[in-house]
């Protein structure tokens, strides 16, 4: 059986660093990330191929904020041994 889930990566490195049952879990946690690395005030959330980015205001230019959320479905068994 398949569960969809969503994982917190980072953009740069396609480095994953948790997955989250729900989108908002996953969003809740891409706003502290980014937050702590400087992204404070977001525009807004675009979708880009298969990533949701945030759009966020940084030295006076709109930029691409470094963590963004993907969503894949995996095996329920995967899940459980995690």
């Amino acid at each position: 059986m398949q569960k969809l889930v969503y994982y917190l990566v980072h953009q740069d490195t396609e480095l994953r660093l948790g997955y989250y049952k729900t989108l908002a879990g996953a969003r809740i946690a891409q706003r502290s990330h980014n937050r702590h690395l400087g992204f404070r005030h977001r525009i807004q959330r675009v979708n880009q191929d298969n990533w949701e980015v945030e759009q966020c205001v940084l030295q006076d230019q709109i930029v691409a904020a470094t963590y963004v959320i993907v969503e894949d479905h995996i095996e329920l068994e995967d899940l459980l041994l995690s």
